[in-house]
């Protein structure tokens, strides 16, 4: 009975010193002081109970440095090796070939931890010598220390390059689509809608062959959203080893496909009734043109349903609807490119493309179709190298994580924080979830991870939700769904985990 009370004196403990985590700004703060013209000094002060990681802390400038970080207190990490921490307040020395100008500015990245187990997400901030640490500054204009408010898409997603280079990358797929034989079978469309009777001039030809490509992309667009829209379920079921083994073996009988070893087409049949139905529209129309359009996307659909599968996969894996409509329309516009050089210059452009080009095109869509079967199948080889562990679906934002805990159907769930530079999150992985009587316990529970290892603004989304400051992080939620208040903030051994998974069942009963 004694060791009962103790165990458990020490489990209240280990619950109070995590709950009392200081944020980020708190446990580490940095500023800046010139020493010279060509010294400067970046200072460290680490509160008690914390440390930094030597080797996660670098500096970057405008001009040359060289940062002369000094010997830390040696950790011997089980996953890690040996690394070199700082528990206490530390001073880098920053020297310069040339002068510090007078308003320099010193980018400083760095990461830290707490003893209790719990590991900050990397930590960057700008350094100007004279100014006091920022949770100082924050503390003179009355700012508030907790995580800043950040929503998992928010409108710098879209404008810091990656949403432009996305829509890039698609529309220049869908010119490389439009190479290859697959667009052949509209061209008698746009010559029989589009041209009518040969009596349309070339801007208004020109037009209506712009329509009816907006009616393609259409169809594509709504396809996109579709994606991105039940990309949860996608991530969910890709975390079956079954699933995961069919959509690499779709991957490789498409790349075959690309390569030559069969075809795949509507048959001329079906063709040919879409295109007889394409002839009654009235040519010159610009609604039934638009509406041929949309249509047209289950003819050249079956061609580029290889790449499509691909693109589709991807979207699905980001959730985002506005890059899952805009990619598959940019997309579809590529496509379009050769279907408005035919209204516009009539059909004699395609032809002269040589058919080696197209066959270049193709395998080079295998090959990229093989790779995507290799990267769907990765979590298959990378589950045989942890079978001693259980096995997680991945979540990466709050409206996967809403929709896999809908999906429950009563049990209940357990929701794993981790990220790859975390240690504690190894060492709970290695040591902890590796017991089979705590896996076993885990059996009839809904195992869900988030990866917050890019600290990207849905990572962060994730972790303010929680209130938390970083993995790891061990929550549950009872059979309704709703988050219990028991959670594990830190590294627990099998003992206490194993008696924290104890009182839950209890509390279940």
């Amino acid at each position: 009975m004694l060791r009962i009370i103790l165990f458990f004196l020490a489990l209240l403990g280990t619950a109070n010193a995590a709950d009392d985590l200081l944020a980020p700004e708190k446990a580490f703060q940095a500023y800046m002081v010139q020493i010279d013209d060509h010294t400067l000094e970046a200072r460290f002060k680490v509160a008690p109970g914390y440390y930094l990681y030597r080797d996660r802390i670098t500096f970057k400038s405008d001009q040359t440095i060289q940062p002369q970080l000094p010997a830390g207190t040696e950790k011997n990490d089980p996953s890690f090796g040996k690394v070199q921490v700082y528990k206490h307040d530390t001073t880098v020395q920053i020297k310069s070939s040339t002068p510090f100008p007078i308003n320099a500015a010193i980018t400083a990245k760095f990461q830290g931890c707490a003893e209790v187990g719990v590991c900050y997400p990397p930590q960057t901030q700008i350094l100007k010598p004279g100014e006091p640490p920022k949770d100082a500054l924050d503390q003179l204009f009355g700012k508030s220390t907790a995580p800043a408010e950040i929503g998992p898409g928010g409108a710098d997603v879209y404008f810091s390059g990656g949403f432009l280079a996305t829509l890039s990358v698609f529309f220049l797929a869908g010119i490389a689509l439009a190479l290859t034989s697959c667009m052949y079978p509209l061209i008698p469309i746009v010559s029989g809608i589009v041209l009518g009777n040969g009596q349309q001039g070339k801007m208004r030809a020109l037009g209506l062959t712009f329509t009816y490509v907006q009616g393609l992309a259409l169809s594509y667009t709504l396809i996109g959203i579709a994606a991105a829209a039940t990309g949860t379920l996608l991530v969910v079921a890709l975390q079956q080893p079954f699933v995961i083994a069919l959509f690499a073996l779709f991957f490789v009988l498409m790349a075959l496909a690309m390569f030559g070893l069969f075809d795949l087409q509507l048959s001329g049949s079906i063709q040919s009734k879409m295109n007889e139905w394409s002839n009654r529209l009235p040519g010159g129309q610009f609604t039934s043109v638009f509406a041929m359009g949309a249509l047209s996307a289950l003819i050249v659909g079956p061609c580029i349903a290889p790449p499509l599968a691909a693109a589709l996969a991807y979207l699905g894996q980001t959730g985002d609807l506005l890059l899952g409509g805009s990619a598959l329309y940019m997309l579809a516009l590529g496509l379009g490119l050769p279907l408005l050089a035919i209204g516009a210059f009539g059909g004699s452009i395609l032809p002269r493309l040589s058919g080696r080009i197209m066959r270049g095109v193709k395998i080079v869509f295998g090959v990229l179709l093989m790779a995507m079967a290799v990267w769907v199948a990765r979590p298959l080889w990378e589950k045989s190298g942890t079978e001693n562990g259980p096995h997680f679906a991945t979540i990466k934002s709050e409206q996967e994580l809403d929709q896999a805990i809908n999906q429950a159907n009563g049990k209940m769930v357990m929701l794993d924080f981790y990220a790859d530079w975390c240690i504690a999150c190894k060492e709970f992985e290695r040591d902890t979830l590796s017991d089979p009587k705590i896996q076993k316990t885990l059996a009839g529970m809904v195992l869900l991870r988030a990866d917050v290892t890019q600290n990207n603004a849905a990572d962060q989304a994730l972790l303010k939700r929680f209130k938390l400051f970083g993995p790891p992080a061990i929550l549950f939620t009872g059979s309704n769904g709703h988050f219990l208040n028991e959670r594990v903030i830190g590294y627990q051994n099998p003992a206490a985990f194993k008696a924290t998974l104890e009182r839950l069942q209890q509390e279940k009963q």
